[in-house]
Formats: C-alpha cells, sequence, structure tokens
C-alpha cells in the first residue's frame, strides 16, 4: 500500500509540475472590511507567486501568498496573478468586487463533524490545518476549517434552561438538542461574567489555534445556535447575538455555520416570518464587524429556505437532512435540488452538507470508513461541483488514502463548481435507461454534463447530444479522466456503472 501511495504522488506530481492557478475568477468583500486570501496555485515547488495591481487598502505578502486588508471604495479591481518555477509558468485575472456580497463562488474547507464527532479538540483542528497543507489542498481552494459542535459548555443538568427548553410555544415546529449529561468532559460555566461565551476544556487556546490556522493561509469557521444550546446540548447564542457576533470577529472567525437546534422552542410556527427571524438577527450582526465573515444557515431546508436564504444575510443555506455515507442520503440531497437552480447565483448557494469522501465515519463510528464505495464517492464530488453546492471535506484527514485525495485535486471538477456564472445544475432529462441528464451553463460558453446511472446495473448507450440542446455537435472533454474524446461529435458511446457517473463539458 505504501509503494501504491508513492506512486501515485509521485505521478502527481509530474503531471502538475507546471504551476496552476486555481483561483475563481470573482472574489467578494465588503468596503471597509478586513478580509484574507491566499491563492491558490498548484505545481512543483519552489514557486513564485506575485499579484500585481492591487486595490488601496490591500497588500500582497510574497511570503505566503496572501491577499489581504481593507478596499476602501466599492468597485471591481481586476489583480493580475502570476506563478512560476522551474517548469514553466502560468497567469490569471482574478477580479476583487467590494460591494454588498459575499461568496460569490461556494465556500470551500473542511468540518470537523464528521472527523472527530462530538469530541473533536483545538489539537485536532490544528493538526489538520497542517495535513491539509502538507497535501497541498489549500493549492486547490479549499481554505477553510470549520470547527462544529460542540466546542462550548454544557450547563449542569440542574440548570433552568433544560426545563426551559421542554416548553415549547408550537409543538409542531422542529426543534432538537441532546443532554443533559451526554458531554461530562464538557460541562462548565457558559459565559463570563461580562456575558461572552467560554470555550469548554478543549478549547482553551483557541484564539492562539484561530491565529496559527491563519498563519498556515486558512480561514476559520466557527458553530454555533440561535437557541440556548446546539444540538450537542452546549452554549448556544439566544440573546446574545451581537455579543457573539462581535466576539467571533474579535477571535478571527471568517465563517459562521448557524445551527436551527434548540430554536424551535421559541419559534411560534413554521411560517417563513418565523424561520428568517433568528438568521436575520444574527445576520445583521455579522455585517456589524470589522471583518468578513461569511453565514451559513443550517436548518434543514425548513420553510423552503433557498427562497429566502439571501434575506436573512446569508450566503448558503442546507437545504436537507444531514448526510450519511450511504448512497439513499446522498442521492436524495442531489434529486432534492434537481429543480432548484433558479434559486442559486453568485452570493446565494444550496447546501446539501458536508461531503461524504473519504473517512467519514466520527459522528457515528470510528473516524476512518466510508460505506460508499469509490464510484459512489466520485459521484457525490460531480454531484456537489454540478450543483455549485458549497465543498466542505467530510474526512478525516489523518486518514486521507490516494483515491480520496485524486477526487479532492482535480482541479477540472472543482472549476465546474467555481464557475463564474454561478449557476447550478438541473435534471434536464431522464433516459429510458434511467440514466439522468444534469446540464450547467459555464461562463465561458461550454456546458458541463452529468450522465449518472442511478441504477443498479451499469448501463451501456449511446447519449444523443441533440436532447441537451439543438446544436448538437461539440467538442466533447472528459473532466475526471482530463482528456479530449473528440471534436464536434454528435453522439457519445457510454459505459456508466451502477451509481456512477461520466461528467464531461461540451464546447460549440
Amino acid at each position: 500500500m505504501f509503494m501504491l501511495c508513492m506512486i501515485f504522488i509521485h505521478t502527481l506530481a509530474i503531471a502538475q509540475q507546471k504551476p496552476q492557478i486555481n483561483s475563481p475568477e470573482f472574489f467578494g468583500v465588503r468596503p471597509g472590511k478586513y478580509f484574507f486570501y491566499t491563492i491558490p496555485v498548484s505545481g512543483s515547488r519552489p514557486m513564485q507567486i506575485n499579484a500585481g495591481n492591487l486595490p488601496k487598502g490591500v497588500s500582497y505578502n510574497k511570503g505566503n501568498g496572501i491577499i489581504s486588508g481593507s478596499v476602501v471604495e466599492k468597485g471591481k479591481f481586476r489583480i493580475e496573478l502570476s506563478a512560476s518555477n522551474k517548469s514553466g509558468s502560468a497567469k490569471k485575472y482574478f477580479t476583487i468586487v467590494a460591494g454588498e456580497q459575499l461568496a460569490l463562488t461556494p465556500p470551500m474547507g473542511w468540518s470537523s463533524w464528521y472527523s472527530y464527532g462530538r469530541k473533536a479538540k483545538e489539537g485536532d483542528i490544528l493538526k489538520t490545518a497542517k495535513l491539509m497543507k502538507h497535501y497541498g489542498l489549500d493549492q486547490y481552494g479549499w481554505s477553510v476549517l470549520e470547527i462544529d459542535d460542540p466546542w462550548t459548555n454544557q450547563p449542569d443538568d440542574k440548570d433552568p434552561v433544560w426545563e426551559q427548553l421542554n416548553h415549547k410555544v408550537n409543538k409542531d415546529v422542529y426543534q432538537y438538542h441532546e443532554g443533559p449529561n451526554n458531554l461530562p468532559d464538557r460541562k462548565g460555566s457558559l459565559r463570563d461574567g461580562d456575558g461572552k461565551l467560554l470555550p469548554n476544556q478543549h478549547y482553551k487556546n483557541i484564539e492562539q489555534t484561530v491565529k496559527q490556522i491563519h498563519d498556515l493561509g486558512f480561514k476559520v469557521g466557527i458553530y454555533s445556535s440561535p437557541g440556548p444550546l446546539t444540538c450537542g446540548g452546549v452554549a448556544g447564542s439566544y440573546g446574545h447575538e451581537l455579543q457573539d457576533a462581535q466576539y467571533f470577529a474579535k477571535v478571527g472567525f471568517d465563517y459562521l455555520k448557524y445551527d436551527w437546534c434548540s430554536y424551535g422552542v421559541f419559534a411560534k410556527d413554521n411560517s417563513e416570518e418565523e424561520m428568517m427571524k433568528p438568521y436575520t438577527l444574527m445576520g445583521d450582526a455579522l455585517k456589524d464587524q470589522h471583518r468578513d465573515i461569511i453565514f451559513s444557515l443550517c436548518q434543514y431546508g425548513m420553510g423552503d429556505v433557498w427562497k429566502w436564504g439571501y434575506k436573512t444575510g446569508g450566503q448558503l443555506w442546507r437545504t436537507g437532512d444531514d448526510v450519511r455515507d450511504n448512497w439513499a442520503s446522498v442521492y436524495a440531497a442531489f434529486k432534492k435540488l434537481a429543480d432548484k437552480s433558479e434559486y442559486v447565483q453568485p452570493g446565494r448557494w444550496n447546501d446539501p452538507d458536508i461531503l461524504q469522501i473519504g473517512a467519514v465515519g466520527a459522528e457515528s463510528r470510528e473516524g476512518n470508513s466510508n460505506h460508499l464505495s469509490k464510484e459512489e464517492q466520485r459521484t457525490v464530488m460531480s454531484m456537489w461541483c454540478l450543483l455549485s453546492a458549497p465543498l466542505f471535506i467530510g474526512a478525516n484527514v489523518e486518514h486521507i488514502d490516494p483515491f480520496t485525495l485524486s477526487l479532492l485535486t482535480n482541479n477540472e471538477v472543482i472549476a465546474i463548481d467555481q464557475d463564474a456564472l454561478g449557476k447550478a445544475a438541473n435534471l434536464k432529462l431522464t433516459l429510458d435507461n434511467k440514466v439522468e441528464v444534469w446540464t450547467k451553463e459555464l461562463h465561458d460558453g461550454r456546458v458541463a454534463v452529468g450522465l449518472l446511472n442511478p441504477t443498479g446495473t451499469e448501463q451501456s448507450f449511446d447519449f444523443q447530444f441533440s436532447s441537451v440542446s439543438a446544436n448538437s455537435a461539440y467538442d466533447v472533454r472528459d473532466l475526471w479522466q482530463k482528456r479530449n474524446l473528440g471534436r464536434q461529435l454528435k453522439s457519445l458511446p457510454c459505459k456508466i456503472p451502477s451509481h456512477g457517473i461520466l461528467l464531461i463539458t461540451l464546447k460549440k
């Protein structure tokens, strides 16, 4: 196995010697707010990376490849990125858009939940950041490490909050929390005398940990709830929204996942107004801070959140229940989005949940397993990218293998997710053999097509491009294989395994 890993890594290094700048076309910031951005460039090191024509208030650190600062005025600022090493050079234009919208392309990163579950500690987060740097994942745009539940303290079992949560305003509104006594090593005071959140004993040095991760070039995300308790049963933000937003900004967090959980005890009903209320409160608080913080709404798709999530100040929103590493779960997650592409655009992203790729078992079992086949995991990555979904690695990077790494470092596949047009695929049609045709328009005029086989058997057939467009002759490229399949083709012979996908682009 070791020899196979070395062969894989050696082959990968040969293929990627020349610099490849993997940034999206656009990056959104708010004027007057602090931000930083690590330029993602793959290729052999050492490498020289440069950024020219920066806007006023923004600087570039050549030593670590980070653009940072605060854009003074609204506008679009076109920066020239360049990279060179002994094998060649590359250039690309990168536009900073200073306005009201963040996350002009879907956020990319890693979450602790499926890696370490309820046992996550700050040492695990820092170790993961170092491993992601070691494996070069930052070179492909994987930029956020999100600290999930539970990082604050759980109240004592005699605390009145437990009784409070037994009295719902409306029994039909969803509400969930664990505890008391499910986290005996994370009990303690929830806040100090001034009302500031207190991390539990496993996150005593959280400010230093955030700084160390920033120094590695990664952003850091944090987790909370609009309720008094999170899903895991530790302190949430209810009644302290502005204070917590100020704390998140002071520590240096760049991303907030805000999970409905126990807030359901207070909601009067399932109306849009009641669904929006707690998220608008936190969204406004985040906008008032001195740094840009991406806002992720986690409430499982209730009340058709894809229709109104952006109104709360959010940039992404969960569209369904937690996914699991089984075919029924992931297939249901992207089928739910088959007809919701109209709600997706730059800064507004439907989120089917964390990627079920690699070692994702920590939430329910050992963290070095996955019940999906390799073919199914490739389908998951393909579909998330076609759907312009946020890409958050669920895998425990300590257990990463060559196959998982190959899924996470295919820049042509990732580019479909990060496409500047910001459209999401929809289900165009289903063929007689049950193969699904998912299509997504791209900013350069190409069309990305996913031929998904949800059946239990391999499907062999000729795919007619006339079913996608009246212009039926295309240059065709296979994105996973990174090879051209032919020029001006009108059809393509396909052999797609069970639960597999053929991911191609069509160019007129």
